[in-house]
């Protein structure tokens, strides 16, 4: 019997994939050491400080995910080996627990350790499910907790129906709280017409005011009204940011090796995965697009070799050159790489111009690429199609570099 919530609409890969971002072991003695995305990249129980016990409850927990299981067939595996090594009952053992006060370890303990892990994955999993499927059902809606005692605070959004893509999703994708059960469903147009639904207006949204939480050994955050602190925010984007971050991360090794026609090829990989497509809906974070030769780095004070696009930018690309479709973005690796004309515009800035085929006619597209002093990376902030007047325009305020138009 599996108790994890999979069923024919989650493809458990997808939930695979969001554990095995968690790859780091960090001990941590507060839950609240390790705060939303951080939970996207590492895995850590309060008041485990030795990595081998961390890293054994890690395989059982990986065991589960991977192939289900109950929480009862979990803790009876798990359980002989917590007491085994004196991590089970009343614990007073600082070597054990990272504190000098002491801590009971039972059943609900381990409740919540289980609970919290799997369906975080879960959640994770389902967000990459609909961001596959955000054509035919662009719309959450917001359902009732599974538990017999529901949360009075949680049912006042029960019933609330918005874009996927809408903000609130990526503080309220439940679950929102410890032991929280609440669900969704996604809803097509069809479903919306035929129920005589309508998308909830924000003015209608139950809110309350925020509340002020200290973490352990960190600054002060705002936690919106009735989730628990360490909930309000959407797994399924946090593992796409961590995705991305570590994207980035490889491609900048790979050319530091001088790896760099594997490197353009994950590259391409990267930008045609339909993460690229969940992406462009964050509201933060950046993706790899392009990556820059020596010579390129050295125009502009790069400082790495990977050229990433913002999610701010292409926001403001959409209001000015709302006909760019993804597919259009998805060519950037190639405008820069094969680009036939570049423009240096001062010291931190360089145009890249090239043509490219897309929807059946070939185009020019002009990229500028910029590395500011506060940005780890040069960044797209401008990108469209082009033409030979933008040519001459650019060129004007600048100098062209390379010219190898026919």
């Amino acid at each position: 019997m599996r108790d994890l919530g999979y069923s024919i609409f989650l493809d458990p890969a997808d939930a695979v994939r969001a554990w095995e971002a968690r790859g780091e072991l960090k001990t941590t003695v507060r839950w609240s050491e390790m705060m939303h995305e951080q939970h996207a990249v590492a895995f850590t129980v309060a008041k485990v400080a030795r990595l081998d016990l961390l890293r054994y409850m890690q395989s059982s927990l990986d065991n589960v995910i991977r192939f289900g299981g109950t929480f009862e067939g979990w803790k009876a595996n798990l359980v002989p080996e917590l007491q085994k090594a004196g991590w089970w009952g009343r614990v007073k053992n600082p070597a054990l627990t990272g504190t000098e006060e002491p801590i009971i370890v039972g059943e609900r303990r381990l409740r919540t350790i289980y609970d919290t892990n799997t369906r975080m994955s879960l959640a994770a999993g389902h967000w990459q499910r609909i961001q596959r499927q955000k054509k035919q059902y662009p719309y959450l809606r917001y359902l009732p907790s599974t538990s017999e005692h529901k949360r009075p605070l949680h049912k006042e959004w029960y019933g609330v129906i918005l874009p996927v893509d809408h903000p609130w999703w990526q503080t309220h994708f439940p679950p929102n709280g410890w032991g929280c059960k609440c669900h969704f469903e996604q809803v097509s147009e069809a479903r919306m017409r035929r129920k005589g639904w309508r998308v909830t207006p924000d003015n209608e949204i139950p809110d309350g005011p925020p509340r002020l939480f200290t973490p352990a050994g960190g600054d002060p955050i705002m936690v919106p009204a009735d989730i628990d602190p360490g909930f309000s925010y959407n797994p399924g984007t946090a593992l796409l940011r961590a995705v991305a971050d570590k994207a980035t991360r490889s491609l900048a090794q790979a050319t530091d090796a001088g790896m760099t026609i594997a490197a353009q090829a994950t590259l391409r990989q990267i930008v045609d995965d339909v993460a690229f497509d969940q992406f462009i809906a964050l509201p933060q974070g950046s993706f790899p697009v392009a990556l820059l030769d020596q010579a390129e780095m050295d125009r502009i004070g790069a400082k790495g070799s990977v050229v990433t696009l913002e999610p701010g930018i292409y926001a403001k690309q959409q209001r000015s050159h709302p006909e760019l479709t993804i597919n259009d973005y998805r060519l950037l690796p190639d405008v820069i790489r094969d680009a036939a004309v570049i423009v240096e515009q001062g010291d931190t800035k360089v145009i890249f111009m090239a043509a490219r085929s897309t929807t059946g006619r070939n185009r020019w597209w002009k990229a500028v690429i910029r590395q500011d002093n506060d940005h780890a990376t040069p960044v797209v902030i401008s990108y469209q199609a082009a033409d030979d007047r933008e040519l001459r325009r650019e060129a004007r305020k600048g100098s062209i570099i390379l010219d190898n138009r026919e």
